[in-house]
Order: C-alpha cells, then sequence, then structure tokens
C-alpha cells in the first residue's frame, strides 16, 4: 500500500483525465501542456478520495442517509448531507495518503523556491466541466492555505465539499449517481492578484462566437466569481480585440490575502486602494487585450469556446491563467426575443440592470436575506436577493427569474442560471 500513487503532477496530466482528476485538474494539467502561464501545482486524484471513503466505511453510511431523501425538502436536504460531511471530517486519513501530500507540497515548495508557499486548494469534481454540464461552483476552493498540515486538513474539507446541499441537489438533478461522482483536490501555487476575473472567449448572454466579454475586479477573483462585486465588463470584437462596449461598475469591495495569517479577508476598495479605484477603470486597454489574446490562443487550442479564470500578479504585472473550461451554456444560434403577452404592453420600467440569463417571466417575488430562508422559495417564484451562491441553486430551481443586487454575467451563479434557463 506504501507504493499507492495519491499524487498526480499538472505536467502528467491532459484534459482526457477527467476521470483521474476531474475537470478543473484536468483542464489545468492540458493549459500547462500548452506553455499558458498556469501557476505550478498538483492534484490529489479522485482515486485517494474513494480510497479514503472505502477505508473508512462510508459508503454503506452515506447510502443510508440518501435513502428516501426527498430532495426538494432544503431543510432536509441541508440536514443530511450536514450529517454526511460531519462523517468524513471526523474519519482518519490513511498514513501514507497523508504523506504523499505532504511530500508533494514540500516538492512544490522547492518548486517556487519558499518555504511554506500559500496555495489555493480546490475541488475538482469528476463530473464537473463536462460539455453537458458546468457543476458551476458547487464543491469548495480555499485560498492562501499556508503549510502542510494546513494542506492535509484542506483536502480533507473538499472531500467533504463534494457532499454540500447544492452539489447534492445538482448532481440528483443532472442524474448523476452520487457514488458514480469522486473528487480530486487541486493544490496550486496561488497568485498574489491585484485584478482578477473571468473571460468568455464567446458571448455568453447573445451567444455571439465573434466576441469576447471580459468581467474583471480588483484583488483576488473569487468575489468576481462568486459575485460579491459587480465587476466591470469588456465586449471585444474576437478578429481585432477593439472594445465594443464598455461598462464601468462600482467596485465596493475586494478579497485580499491575509499577510502570513492565511486565508483572505473581504475589505473596501475605498480604504485599500483609494476611492477614487471604486469606479474607475480597473484595466488598462493594453491588458484587455493582452488577456484577449490569451484566451484566444486556449480558444484555439481546445477548438471550442472556452470559460476561464485569470488574474494578474501585483508584484510583477504578470498575467496568469488560473483556470480554464468548456463554456456550457451557449445556445446553436443568438437568442431569439420570446414573443409574449407582456411585450404587447408598455410597461414602467422600476429598476434596470445587466441581463445574465436573457428572458421575461413575471411571478410572486420573494426577497431573500439569507440562506436559512431559502425554502420560502416556491415553484414559480421570482428569486430576490443580495446576490445568488451555488448554495441557492435548489432555490433557483424552482424559481421562474433571479434578481439580485450584485455580481457579473460570468459569475458561477449567472453560468448555473442559464443552464437551468431561467431569466
Amino acid at each position: 500500500m506504501e507504493n499507492y500513487n495519491a499524487i498526480k503532477w499538472f505536467e502528467e496530466i491532459r484534459k482526457d483525465d477527467i476521470p483521474v482528476v476531474g475537470g478543473k485538474g484536468a483542464n489545468l494539467g492540458e493549459l500547462t501542456s500548452t506553455g499558458a502561464p498556469v501557476p505550478p501545482g498538483f492534484c490529489v486524484i479522485a482515486e485517494t478520495y474513494a480510497r479514503f471513503i472505502k477505508e473508512n466505511g462510508l459508503n454503506t453510511q452515506i447510502s443510508d442517509l440518501l435513502k428516501d431523501l426527498d430532495f426538494e425538502d432544503t431543510a432536509a436536504l441541508q440536514q443530511r448531507t450536514e450529517t454526511i460531511r460531519a462523517l468524513i471530517q471526523k474519519a482518519p486519513i490513511p498514513a501514507s495518503i497523508e504523506k504523499q501530500i505532504v511530500e508533494a507540497y514540500e516538492k512544490l515548495a522547492d518548486k517556487v523556491g519558499l518555504k511554506d508557499p500559500d496555495v489555493a486548494v480546490r475541488s475538482s469534481a469528476t463530473a464537473e466541466d463536462l460539455p453537458d454540464a458546468s457543476f458551476a461552483g458547487q464543491q469548495d476552493t480555499y485560498l492562501h492555505v499556508i503549510g502542510a498540515p494546513s494542506v492535509v486538513d484542506h483536502v480533507r474539507q473538499c472531500w467533504a465539499s463534494l457532499w454540500t446541499a447544492r452539489a447534492t441537489y445538482y448532481r440528483q438533478k443532472q442524474n448523476y449517481d452520487h457514488f458514480s461522482v469522486s473528487l480530486c483536490a487541486v493544490v496550486q501555487k496561488m497568485v498574489a492578484s491585484e485584478k482578477s476575473g473571468v473571460m468568455f472567449t464567446a458571448n455568453p448572454i447573445t451567444n455571439e462566437r465573434g466576441q469576447l466579454m471580459i468581467n474583471a475586479s480588483w484583488g483576488l477573483g473569487e468575489a468576481v466569481v462568486s459575485g460579491s462585486v459587480s465587476p466591470d465588463e469588456f465586449i471585444l470584437d474576437k478578429e481585432t480585440l477593439t472594445e465594443l462596449d464598455v461598462t464601468i461598475a462600482d467596485k465596493k469591495i475586494m478579497i485580499v490575502d491575509k499577510e502570513k495569517a492565511g486565508g483572505t479577508a473581504t475589505v473596501n476598495v475605498a480604504d485599500y486602494l483609494g476611492p477614487a479605484a471604486v469606479s474607475s477603470r480597473c484595466m488598462s486597454v493594453e491588458e484587455v487585450r493582452r488577456l484577449a489574446e490569451a484566451g484566444k490562443a486556449i480558444e484555439a487550442h481546445y477548438g471550442v469556446p472556452m470559460d476561464i479564470e485569470w488574474g494578474q500578479d501585483r508584484d510583477t504585472k504578470k498575467l496568469y491563467i488560473l483556470q480554464a473550461r468548456p463554456v456550457t451554456t451557449l445556445k446553436a444560434e443568438p437568442a431569439k426575443k420570446e414573443n409574449t403577452i407582456m411585450d404587447q404592453k408598455t410597461l414602467t420600467v422600476l429598476v434596470r440592470g445587466l441581463a445574465a440569463s436573457p428572458g421575461i417571466a413575471h411571478g410572486r417575488v420573494v426577497r431573500i436575506d439569507s440562506l436559512q430562508e431559502i425554502a420560502r422559495v416556491k415553484d414559480g417564484d421570482v428569486l430576490v436577493t443580495g446576490m445568488t451562491n451555488p448554495d441557492m441553486v435548489p432555490a433557483m430551481k424552482k424559481a421562474c427569474a433571479v434578481v439580485t443586487d450584485e455580481g457579473g454575467r460570468t459569475c458561477h451563479a449567472a453560468i448555473v442560471s442559464r443552464e437551468l434557463g431561467i431569466p
């Protein structure tokens, strides 16, 4: 058992290795092979998770907890999945697996020339980033993890996150067998991003293949991905890289690393960068163009439109590609406007915003101020909240439409909305 291979480095991985390292791990390996500027790292492979579950006899206990569960009963779903996660967090990691994780982290430290490098520990499920479903944001990510013991602990937390209510519900709705999906933990050198975000190499709103969409904000990209900040948005002509449309948002918050303490903190942009940074453009024309060129090269390699997470290092100003996956929500042709009774009327506009998933809907408005309230959302309701996040997927599935105060058109919750086909 001591020779068991629990680890694979990015250099050993290609895009066809989803069964081994999940979608995120496979794409990072593929990107590394192309010479793209990917921060170095390794994967604790999916088979390692399966071995951990088997050696602790957890399969039977998890099966019993899912038996006869009404997945539409939000409270019951949250209670059962919380119990499953507690079982995983209490179970011991086999010594040979822990040893390999520690040794791989020490080797990564040697690679980057640091004693205890900051790393991101990201979940990569074997069913995610597939052509038919993005599984966007369904498992957890931990940023600025420092030291081997903390890395081991966060790998276990990633394994547990396969059983959040949102991930379990999503698998059920996508008709995936819960036990055929395993989880790889990706351990990757952190980029101290001064600015970051998401780029789509096709316009996900209009389905226009000849355009790129870039969402960008200050600090770490989790603010853009999670939807906790409304980012700047740049629409470019893919051929000429000319800016066709620019929307500069009020970027009120940013996520930064806690220096030497590990983890991250949310701070006010006005306090951290100065009041002018809130409403000023966070990327220059040249930075936008350089990022778009990298996006075109990645799309050319994969042969399909791509959803790319990126960050620009605050010290070196170097651009890094943190993740890339095929876009799962593009339609075959530009979306046509629905012809509904409401199109015939002159309506009074109460509020304006950016459409993350265009369409028309009407229903009873339910305002949600915390996750504890999502059970209030019934079939056909309009969900209104400060920001959507992946925990709200069960409620979003019931809603006929979603309205939020924050979030950009490339955040994970927006991607899920487009998958669900709701405005």
